[in-house]
C-alpha cells in the first residue's frame, strides 16, 4: 500500500512538472499606491495552459502561493478567469508565475466574500437559488431580502429584485461575513453581539450606484420589459460577481437587452459596475442618493458623493439612526453631466452596442470600528484618494 501511495504521488508530481507554468509582468498604471488591487487574467490569452488543466492553477508571489480564484464567467464548464489580489507601489510592475500543480499541494486560504439569492417559500422556508427570472414586477416579496446581496468583510450590498433596482447598504461594526448568519435583518441576540445591519433608506432613490433611465428632467425606473432576471454569476474567495439583467425594456423608442455587472473583491468596499447591452443607450444615470439633507460631493468631474445620518428603516423605536457615506465615479468618456434632481445626485451617461461601461461605487458605515470615517469631509477626502486608484492593473 506503501509503495502505491509513493506512485500516485510520484505520477502526480511528474505529470504536474511537465504542465508550462506562465511567467507574468503585472503593472499598477495608477500614480498612487494599491493594496489588494484585484488582478484579473483572462486564461485564453495563454495557450500555453491548456484548458483541462486550468482547475490545477495556483498564483505564485516571490515562490510562494497567494490565494487566487478560478471562474467560469461564460458558463461553458471552462475556467476563463484567474482572479487574485497584490499590493503595489505607484506605477509598480511586479512578477507573478501561474503554474498548475498538484491539487494535494494546493494551499487552503480563507473565502473572504459570500453571496446569496433566497426564494421564499410559502410554508415559510427558504430555498437557496443561483438565478430567478419573472416577467412581472412581482419579485420583491418573493425574495428574502428582496433580491441578490453579497459582501466583502467590510460591507454588503442588495439590489432590489423591482423597478427600482436599487442599490442598499449593510454597514458592518466588525469586519466579517454576517449575511450568511443574518440573512441581512439580525435579531436581537445578534445586535448585541455587534453584528451589522441595513444603514441606508433608500425610497425611491439611486441608493448608491443604481442604474437609472432619464427622461431629461429625472431618473427613471426600469418599469416596461418581457424578463428580468438576477443571477449570481460566481462567488468564491476572492470576488463574487452578480447580475441584474432586463430583457425587452421598452425605452427610446426601442425595445434593449441590458446587463448590469456588479464585481465585488475581498478586502474591499467598493464594487465595480459593467453594463452591456443590445442596442445604443442615449441616455442613463447614476449616482448617490442625498441622506437626509447632508452635505454633497459634486466637484469633480464624474464624481459624486454625499454623508448623511437618517433612520434606515421605517421603525424609529427598535432602529436608531445610521451614519453612512456613499460614492460613485463614473470615469472618461462615459461621463456626462452632474445633474440633481430630488434626492439623487446624478451623472448622465451614454452606451454604444457591443461595449462595455464601466463605473465604480463605493460606501462606508461611521459605525465601523478599524479605520472608521466620521465626518463628510474625512469620507469626501477618500473618495479623491480612491478615484486615483481606479485604473486596471495591467497584466502582461
Amino acid at each position: 500500500m506503501k509503495t502505491k501511495i509513493l506512485l500516485i504521488i510520484s505520477l502526480c508530481s511528474w505529470a504536474f512538472l511537465q504542465a508550462a507554468s506562465v511567467k507574468l509582468t503585472v503593472k499598477n498604471p495608477n500614480a498612487v499606491t494599491e493594496e489588494n488591487a484585484p488582478v484579473v487574467v483572462k486564461l485564453d490569452n495563454y495557450t500555453k495552459i491548456p484548458a483541462a488543466k486550468r482547475a490545477d492553477l495556483a498564483v505564485l508571489v516571490d515562490g510562494k502561493q497567494i490565494s487566487s480564484q478560478l471562474d467560469d464567467l461564460n458558463d461553458d464548464g471552462i475556467a476563463d478567469e484567474l482572479v487574485f489580489l497584490l499590493d503595489f507601489k505607484a506605477n509598480e510592475s511586479r512578477k507573478v508565475t501561474i503554474k498548475p500543480i498538484c491539487p494535494k499541494k494546493h494551499k487552503t486560504f480563507p473565502t473572504e466574500v459570500y453571496a446569496d439569492l433566497i426564494v421564499k417559500e410559502k410554508d415559510g422556508s427558504h430555498r437557496f437559488v443561483k438565478e430567478v427570472s419573472s416577467t412581472k414586477n412581482d419579485m420583491y416579496n418573493a425574495l428574502h431580502h428582496h433580491g441578490i446581496a453579497f459582501e466583502s468583510a467590510l460591507i454588503g450590498y442588495r439590489i432590489y429584485f423591482d423597478n427600482k433596482s436599487t442599490i442598499d447598504l449593510y454597514g458592518k461594526k466588525k469586519q466579517q461575513l454576517e449575511l450568511a448568519a443574518t440573512g441581512w435583518y439580525p435579531n436581537d441576540e445578534q445586535a448585541a453581539a455587534e453584528y451589522g445591519d441595513d444603514i441606508l433608506r433608500v425610497f425611491g432613490s439611486v441608493g448608491v450606484g443604481t442604474v437609472k433611465g432619464w427622461d431629461g428632467k429625472k431618473a427613471t425606473h426600469i418599469e416596461k420589459f418581457d424578463k428580468r432576471t438576477q443571477r449570481i454569476v460566481t462567488t468564491g474567495k476572492l470576488r463574487t460577481v452578480a447580475e441584474s439583467i432586463v430583457e425587452g425594456w421598452q425605452y427610446e423608442g426601442k425595445k434593449i437587452n441590458m446587463t448590469v455587472r456588479y464585481t465585488l473583491y475581498a478586502r474591499h468596499r467598493d464594487a465595480v459596475c459593467e453594463v452591456m447591452a443590445s442596442e445604443d443607450i442615449e441616455h442613463l444615470a447614476t449616482g448617490v442618493q442625498t441622506i437626509a439633507g447632508g452635505p454633497v460631493f459634486t466637484s469633480q468631474k464624474g464624481l459624486v458623493g454625499s454623508w448623511g445620518t437618517d433612520y434606515p428603516v421605517t421603525d424609529t423605536v427598535k432602529y436608531g439612526k445610521q451614519t453612512c457615506g456613499l460614492g460613485v465615479y463614473v470615469p472618461q468618456p462615459f461621463a456626462g453631466a452632474q445633474i440633481t434632481e430630488g434626492l439623487n445626485n446624478l451623472i448622465l451617461m451614454s452606451y454604444k452596442k457591443d461595449k462595455t461601461l464601466r463605473f465604480y461605487l463605493t460606501a462606508a458605515a461611521m459605525k465601523e470600528e478599524k479605520e472608521p470615517f466620521t465626518s463628510a469631509d474625512q469620507f469626501f477626502a477618500y473618495l479623491t484618494r480612491w478615484k486615483a486608484a481606479l485604473e486596471p492593473i495591467e497584466v502582461k
